[in-house]
């Protein structure tokens, strides 16, 4: 039988053994192509993140960056597929507000507390408030509340899902303004514009960076911002408490997560590469032209961030009374 003292001498080779392994593993990272789920379609807000960040994390980490869209249940089918990902860095995630709505929201296979580390946040927008222009009239947000109230239950809004940043925009809108206006959940935001442009649902709550693709168009108009002050996107857009009804402020916020249990020199790696690319003059330009506010900044404030927001919305779904059938 070994002696105590062999026995914590070969313990301690061990350790010393399995730490040079793990640097080995994540020293000389990334030495292959990374793939970052994005739990929303091709064409989304998230998606559209991802399309910007992703060739540029291919330059400067030196792998290929492909974007790997994971659609359905407001991104929760793709929080549960990639909660299933091994924690080596080769799998990312970008997602939005959803991951803090979704654990209040529905029956999930996976702990969003534990499951996910939250990384860096990349960017925050405000949602705008759209109305189908050949289905409804109103000019502005009064009116349109007004409409809302004159006829009880019978105008609708569509949502790319239950407990999607859409939905709490919606449900806030109605609480504030205390209007019935049916919630209409499709399973995609790009399936959502769609019918809202088609005349479908009268309304919708999309971010404001969508938005702008389609308000030239004639078939939407815009009447208010969720935000607390005004876009430079938008500059003529009124937020919701200038447009008469304060309170309605909600934001949609991005960031990038890894799976729990990856190397903390992983972790930071992609934490200083992202924030180097956030801090960079020309892509904060670009970002701000598309409506977003960058974030960035240091893992552990995204972290703080990122519980404190959680427990927001599980407050938002307890005053609203919100059912997952909302």
């Amino acid at each position: 039988m070994l002696s105590f003292h062999k026995l914590m001498a070969t313990f301690v080779m061990f350790l010393g053994t399995s730490g040079i392994s793990w640097a080995q593993t994540s020293g000389n990272y990334p030495n292959r192509p990374i793939t970052v789920v994005v739990p929303m379609s091709a064409g989304g807000t998230a998606d559209l993140i991802a399309r910007n960040l992703a060739p540029i994390l291919t330059e400067k980490l030196g792998q290929s960056v492909v974007i790997d869209n994971r659609v359905g249940a407001n991104g929760a089918i793709g929080e549960e597929y990639f909660s299933r990902a091994k924690p080596d860095g080769y799998t990312l995630m970008i997602e939005s507000t959803s991951v803090v709505t979704n654990p209040w929201m529905s029956t999930l296979t996976y702990d969003a507390k534990k499951a996910f580390i939250p990384v860096i946040q990349i960017a925050s927008v405000p949602l705008v408030l759209v109305v189908n222009t050949s289905k409804v009239n109103s000019q502005t947000t009064k009116e349109f509340i007004a409409l809302a109230k004159k006829n009880p239950g019978q105008l609708n809004y569509a949502s790319w899902g239950n407990g999607g940043i859409g939905h709490f925009g919606g449900e806030i809108f109605k609480n504030v303004t205390k209007t019935d206006i049916a919630h209409v959940p499709y399973k995609s935001t790009a399936q959502a514009l769609s019918d809202t442009l088609a005349g479908q649902v009268d309304a919708m709550f999309p971010t404001l960076p969508l938005a702008m693709q389609h308000l030239g168009g004639g078939k939407i108009r815009a009447l208010a911002l969720t935000s607390s002050v005004r876009s430079p996107m938008a500059p003529d857009l009124p937020t919701m408490a200038e447009a008469g009804a304060p309170g309605v402020e909600v934001e949609t916020w991005f960031g990038i997560f890894l799976p729990t249990g990856t190397p903390a020199d992983i972790i930071n790696k992609i934490n200083q590469t992202t924030q180097a690319i956030l801090t960079s003059p020309s892509f904060k330009a670009q970002f701000e032209k598309q409506g977003f506010r960058v974030i960035g900044g240091t893992q552990a404030e995204f972290s703080k961030f990122y519980f404190a927001e959680m427990e927001r919305y599980g407050r938002v779904v307890k005053e609203a009374n919100l059912k997952s059938g909302d």
